[in-house]
Parts: C-alpha cells; sequence; structure tokens
C-alpha cells in the first residue's frame, strides 16, 4: 500500500540561481517557485489519494477510471485553490488534452526514454512568469496500467481499448520517468 502513495513521486524543488540578480528578484522568483511546488503537491495528493482509494476498492480498472474522469477534475480544484495553471504531461500521452504546454515541449521531449532519477526539476523563466517542472516518477503501482502491455488483464486492456483507443502511456518500467507535473506561476 506505501508504492500507492507514492505514485507521482517528484524529485525535490531547487530554486532559480540568483548570481546576478538583484536580492528582492532571487526572492521574488523563490517565492514563485515555493507557490508552484505546494500547488504541484497539492495535485500530486489529491491524485494519490484517489489512485490508493480507487486500486483498493476495485483494482487497476477502478484506477483507470479515476485517471479518465477524476484527474481532469482534481486538477481544476488544485488549479482554483492554488490560483495557478497547471496540469500533467507527458511524451507518450494516454489523453490528448494532457498536451504539454509550448513552454514545456522541448524539455518533454528531452527527457523522453529517460529513467526517472536522470531527469531533473526545471524553472523555466517565461517573462512576467516562470514555468515549473516536476518530474512524475513510474512506480511498480502503475506497471498493471502502464507496463508492458502483455501483461495486462484482459478487463485493463478492454477498459484502456475503450477510454483511451490512442493510448501511449504503456511499455514503462518502475522508475522510468513518465512525465512532469507542470505549474505557470506569476513573478
Amino acid at each position: 500500500m506505501r508504492t500507492l502513495l507514492a505514485l507521482f513521486a517528484f524529485t525535490p524543488a531547487f530554486v532559480l540561481g540568483s548570481e546576478g540578480v538583484p536580492a528582492d528578484a532571487a526572492l521574488a522568483g523563490q517565492d514563485a517557485v515555493s507557490r508552484a511546488d505546494a500547488a504541484a503537491s497539492l495535485l500530486q495528493q489529491k491524485l494519490q489519494a484517489r489512485l490508493a482509494q480507487a486500486m483498493a476498492a476495485g483494482g487497476p480498472t477502478a484506477a483507470l477510471a479515476v485517471c479518465r474522469d477524476d484527474a481532469p477534475r482534481l486538477a481544476e480544484e488544485a488549479r482554483r485553490e492554488s490560483g495557478l495553471r497547471l496540469g500533467r504531461t507527458s511524451d507518450r500521452l494516454r489523453n490528448p488534452a494532457n498536451a504539454p504546454p509550448e513552454w514545456a515541449r522541448p524539455h518533454v521531449s528531452s527527457s523522453a526514454g529517460k529513467r526517472a532519477e536522470e531527469v531533473r526539476p526545471l524553472e523555466v523563466d517565461l517573462g512576467d512568469r516562470i514555468g515549473v517542472l516536476r518530474p512524475i516518477a513510474v512506480k511498480a503501482a502503475c506497471l498493471p496500467c502502464h507496463g508492458a502491455p502483455g501483461s495486462f488483464s484482459p478487463e485493463v486492456r478492454q477498459a484502456l481499448a475503450k477510454a483511451y483507443p490512442m493510448d501511449r502511456a504503456k511499455g514503462y518500467s518502475a522508475g522510468d520517468w513518465r512525465g512532469f507535473i507542470w505549474v505557470e506561476v506569476s513573478k
């Protein structure tokens, strides 16, 4: 059950460099990154709790329903609670609505195929705001729906085919990089 609580673990944040930046600007950047990390954590915690609940009650097919039905609603709740724009994305999407924002695309592409420990958190200067990317690692508990397709139960195969006919979010191993939680925050 502990692994279920770590379904979407991301590496702790690092702060924007402040070399050559006025002290108050560096502090404002640190505050923005802290707000972004809080919002990413909020989304992560809400989704993990709901997935753990669904896995315990109904197994992988129930968890798939959470990702399909509840994850967008939970992201919207986190947006409202934090006042920030945020979501989840990957290079191998299951849901096309999770396509990366334009600024994140090069970072998503350059992380493709890597192990999670190779992908670092990132902050991107977007002018009036900061884009924050926090990596998501594949955990063992993710594999019944994101692992090798040949290992999927018939119920999972059927649920995936029905909910995500263009699914690309499979074939992962534990420890692979799965994607990012992304956040945009004003400076």
